[in-house]
């Protein structure tokens, strides 16, 4: 069997993270073979890049989905992937392949919306490539929901995941202005948007839901019969004669019916009393 059909085999057989990787892989290499190199970063053209411009934005909307695709170099891949893998099979822990796209997808989009939001409200001018929002977004929504989790570092020895995500988002804050604002406000984006998913899904309120296209079965109902109530029969003592009458017609129609072991105890107590 070839390389190639290796890969296909694997990747065919890989969970939705797993084939990300593969994706994000793909793309990378596609682009070092289209791209040239201008100080030793790809020079990716603003149709396929993220722009804070909204202008740009709306001649090529879709760079709100492409930019999560590109990456600025081969260690900036190799990081956000290796996080990837080992959040992902974290995250599975906890929810379910729908919730990672969604969460994914989502901070991926999010982090489009205020970068450019950003860049209008503060002339600020930049473009932003890479998976880092999204990558948060699905590490942060795993810090909120399972906070306590302990995660074994090298050389540290055992954390808390929340110890491990604050320091994170300190990172983040910290560097708000220095010349990779860009790239730090992303990630705090997607922190957003992994921790509002995981607070609503505490709260039983999971908006992946609204991401399911299956079409509802047809319910077939089913006739549900229900005993009828037991009738409680009064003592021998009931001033009322008649209702006393209909009482006893009524278990003598059912000994007819049904015979006399289809009656309850309380009406074989209650023909006894009378007989007497």
């Amino acid at each position: 069997m070839s390389i190639l059909n290796q890969i296909e085999q694997h990747y065919k057989s890989s969970d939705a993270a797993q084939k990300l990787i593969f994706i994000n892989i793909l793309v990378f290499i596609l682009s070092a073979l289209c791209f040239s190199f201008v100080l030793n970063q790809f020079q990716y053209p603003s149709w396929l890049a993220l722009s804070s411009n909204y202008k740009d934005v709306l001649w090529f909307p879709w760079t709100l989905f492409t930019y999560g695709f590109l990456h600025s170099e081969p260690i900036h891949l190799l990081f956000n992937l290796i996080f990837l893998y080992y959040i992902s099979t974290l995250f599975y822990t906890f929810f379910t392949t729908r919730q990672f796209l969604t969460v994914y997808f989502l901070g991926n989009f999010f982090t489009g919306l205020i970068f450019v939001t950003y860049g209008y409200l503060f002339n600020y001018y930049n473009l932003i490539v890479g998976a880092s929002a999204s990558i948060m977004a699905i590490f942060i929504a795993v810090a909120t929901f399972a906070p306590n989790y302990s995660l074994r570092l090298p050389l540290i020895g055992y954390l808390k995941i929340w110890h491990i995500a604050v320091f994170y988002i300190f990172i983040d804050v910290a560097q708000l202005l220095t010349e990779n604002r860009g790239g730090h406000i992303a990630h705090l984006s997607g922190s957003v948007v992994g921790f509002v998913f995981s607070m609503l899904m505490k709260k039983g309120i999971d908006i992946s839901s609204i991401f399911t296209f299956n079409k509802k079965k047809n319910k077939t109902f089913k006739k549900v019969y229900k005993n009828k109530p037991v009738k409680k029969y009064q003592s021998v003592r009931v001033s009322d004669v008649n209702f006393k009458q209909r009482q006893i017609d009524e278990i003598l129609e059912k000994i007819s019916k049904s015979g006399y072991e289809s009656l309850t105890k309380e009406e074989k107590e209650f023909l006894f009393a009378a007989n007497k």
